[in-house]
């Protein structure tokens, strides 16, 4: 188990200086005034299974920071898992609960996953003290809030960010594997009300995701700034003085004879000069990457059949390209589904004409730099026309919350999360059916011929996030949370 240290970052003057956070800063803090005392004399500990990528990762270091200037104390905890069966294991877990994969658990999964956690607890017991407040982040450490509680009064929070609408058979299998670790926890909390297992409706609260509107991949970048990113990662040709130096280690493309390699002269990406669909993502079948490059064939196919090659419409959709970005496997070393999956969109890709290639990048993200990443991310977004989150299952989509805060608009699926977020034809396009490649390439079709429209998704969009989604909304309901905990 590691500690991790969160360096020092945004302060509340920071966000307080800009008009559009003003307000929501001073009413967050009338509205916490109150916990400091409440929490007097514990430590919150906040335990996950990576402090690198997205999601809960990238979400703690700015909670911190917030909490820590209201005078609480919090800390933040990796378990170490260095099994491969552990993995494939926690991989099994994250993709049931989305409902998807077979519903075999067995004994031996569970001397697996109780060993692994087991491994941890010492390191765990030399941190935290009678009192505190522990919070496991999502099932990779859920056996490990039980080990604690046997030597240390605490009070224990599971956080689950993931979930499922409906039930099946698959996600009844999983939530019984882990039903005899519900009793060890005193509260429970989820992303949304759905997706919550019966059992624990009575003790669970709802607490949506958020993004920190100051953070690499939300801040504000001008134009120049957004360009010079897009030449130091190697995104677009080097044919401008910039600043800083170039990343040390650059984006790659799937070329279209399956490699990959940086983007050079002859496979350069022209997104700045060209309208733009782009999806950013891990690589996961439930992402619906291969549905999202199947529509968008089929909009640029149907295009060329339109006998009026001199509209504004026909061009427009002639020119667009379609950029999908996730990790580069060189540095994920621990997800060999998300390695498939890449390889199937290769092969996909590389079937496709020449023109076609040039008007599709796969995009391998590097990961060993975790600003230069998010700045690459932001770029990536600023740019783009038009921001796809195509999920077929999403425990919340906070890709989705970025682009709207950068007034980009948005095309989502169905997806519960993503429905959480976006209002259809008020601060975005919602897409029922993410399988569905027809209505699909019809949406984006509509999208990219409506440019009004666009301004106005993107508009209401930012709004959106300000009024409901910011990290601040989210620290009031975990501080309220923690602080009624007996």
């Amino acid at each position: 188990m590691k500690k991790i240290i969160v360096k020092p970052g945004a302060k509340l003057d920071d966000y307080k200086a800009y008009g559009t956070l003003y307000n929501l800063v001073n009413q967050f803090l009338e509205d916490v005034a109150e916990f400091p005392d409440k929490l007097r004399g514990k430590t919150i500990w906040m335990i996950n299974s990576t402090a690198i990528g997205g999601g809960v990762a990238e979400m703690l270091p700015s909670q911190m920071r917030i909490i820590r200037t209201l005078g609480i104390n919090i800390e933040w905890l990796v378990i170490e898992a260095r099994d491969e069966a552990f993995f494939n294991l926690t991989k099994r877990i994250h993709n049931a609960i989305h409902g998807s994969g077979k519903p075999n658990f067995t004994e031996d999964d569970r001397e697996v996953y109780e060993r692994v956690n087991a491994r941890n607890l010492e390191k765990a017991l030399e941190y935290i003290e009678d009192g505190d407040l522990v919070v496991i982040h999502d099932p990779q450490p859920m056996p490990l809030g039980g080990m604690i509680r046997k030597h240390k009064k605490v009070k224990l929070v599971w956080r689950c960010h993931i979930g499922l609408e409906t039930e099946n058979e698959v996600t009844r299998a999983v939530w019984d594997f882990l039903s005899p670790y519900f009793a060890d926890y005193d509260r429970f909390v989820y992303s949304l009300a759905s997706y919550v297992p019966e059992i624990l409706k009575d003790k669970t609260a709802i607490i949506p995701p958020a993004i920190d509107p100051l953070s690499h991949k939300n801040r504000m970048l001008w134009m120049s700034k957004c360009l010079g990113i897009l030449q130091q990662s190697g995104i677009i040709r080097e044919q401008l003085p910039v600043l800083y130096p170039n990343y040390k280690h650059k984006v790659r493309r799937v070329m279209p004879d399956g490699s990959f390699d940086t983007v050079n002269h002859d496979s350069e990406l022209d997104i700045i000069f060209h309208p733009t669909v782009l999806q950013i993502s891990r690589w996961d079948r439930l992402k619906g990457f291969k549905e999202l490059m199947e529509a968008f064939i089929l909009m640029k196919r149907d295009n060329e059949k339109k006998t009026d090659k001199s509209s504004l419409v026909y061009r427009r959709i002639r020119h667009c390209r379609l950029t999908l970005g996730g990790p580069d496997p060189a540095f994920v070393s621990d997800d060999p589904e998300g390695m498939e999956v890449l390889n199937e969109l290769i092969e996909q890709y590389k079937a496709l004409s020449v023109d076609l290639q040039r008007a599709i990048a796969l995009l391998l993200l590097p990961l060993d730099n975790p600003k230069e990443n998010a700045l690459i991310v932001n770029a990536l977004q600023r740019s783009a026309t038009i921001v796809v989150q195509n999920s077929i299952q999403e425990g919340f989509g906070l890709t989705a919350t970025e682009a709207m805060w950068k007034q980009r608009p948005v095309l989502v699926s169905g997806a519960a999360g993503l429905r959480a977020q976006v209002q259809h034809d008020i601060n975005g396009r919602i897409n029922p059916d993410p399988t569905n490649i027809a209505q699909l390439a019809k949406c984006l079709e509509e999208m990219l011929s409506n440019p009004k429209e666009r301004d106005k998704w993107g508009f209401n969009g930012q709004v959106r996030v300000i009024n409901n989604f910011t990290l601040f909304s989210q620290i009031k309901a975990w501080l309220s949370h923690l602080s009624s905990l007996e």
